[in-house]
């Protein structure tokens, strides 16, 4: 699946310039429209400038304004459905179903073509480098956290969790074995997160770091920077659903990269914790 190029619009639409941004607002609301003008008809009808279009074109990773239209023209049946559009009073559950499936498949599309495979691989080899494991992030990406704590737990790997910030801060100054720790934030700018990653960083730990924001306080002390969709949000939903979907489907690609290159020993270990957990049942 090729995403969808409205999806992208929507998702920069804060990192465009004022112009770019009246512009795109603009398409996004008469997407239709767009396949059969000119770039002198649109202009006239956005009350834009030629110059501004193409600039957005440019800033959307497109040619120019010719692909603009060609991926609209491409994305046709899902505009007609509205599925780019927010969640509405009273909407059909089918819509619904349809709005968010749309939403999830672009966000995971866009993760999968922004992450490095260079810094996967780097950071796998930090965690086998290393004796310990420390994770950390806050509200939605705390659950992320805590998944990658239970994948490693099972295949015996000592790793640190918690969603207490001031436990978090303890176990990173008093370890005193080689550790690396991966920072989870989808913005970059939680305090607490980067506090922790600077005290991982003055114990000489690798940082691993999950977000959307290359450019954010916590993305500039990576050792590996792994980027993800931003996945905006429909403003009726208040959790970062997207954002924390994209940030699991991370984490499961970073496990599963170890698993696969420490295949046997990450077996050997998986089949130990079923049997110790089949006991319980």
């Amino acid at each position: 699946m090729e995403y969808n190029i409205i999806y992208i619009m929507k998702e920069k639409i804060n990192t465009l310039s004022k112009a770019e941004k009246k512009l795109a607002l603009w398409i996004i609301d008469n997407p239709e429209k767009i396949i059969n003008m000119s770039v002198t008809h649109l202009s006239k009808e956005a009350n834009s400038s030629p110059a501004t279009i193409v600039r957005l074109c440019y800033s959307l990773g497109l040619s120019g304004f010719t692909d603009l239209k060609l991926q609209l023209s491409k994305n046709l049946p899902q505009i007609k459905e509205n599925l780019h559009t927010d969640i509405v009073k009273n909407e059909d559950v089918t819509q619904i179903k349809k709005k968010l499936k749309f939403n999830l498949n672009n966000s995971f599309e866009e993760t999968f073509n922004l992450l490095n495979d260079e810094a996967l691989l780097n950071s796998v080899e930090f965690i086998e480098q290393n004796t310990n494991i420390f994770t950390f992030g806050m509200g939605a990406s705390g659950l992320v956290s805590e998944d990658l704590y239970q994948k490693f737990t099972r295949i015996g790997r000592n790793i640190f969790f918690s969603k207490d910030y001031h436990l978090m801060a303890t176990s990173l100054v008093s370890n005193s074995l080689p550790g690396t720790f991966i920072a989870i934030s989808n913005s970059g700018e939680k305090q607490e997160v980067i506090h922790l990653a600077r005290i991982a960083k003055n114990q000489n730990m690798p940082i691993i770091v999950i977000t959307s924001s290359p450019d954010s306080s916590l993305a500039i002390l990576a050792d590996a920077l792994l980027i993800t969709s931003s996945a905006s949000e429909a403003p009726i939903r208040s959790s970062a659903t997207n954002s924390m979907m994209v940030q699991l489907f991370t984490a499961d690609i970073i496990f599963s990269t170890y698993a696969s290159k420490n295949y046997q020993e990450t077996i050997n270990k998986l089949n130990v914790s079923r049997k110790i957990i089949d006991t319980l049942k």
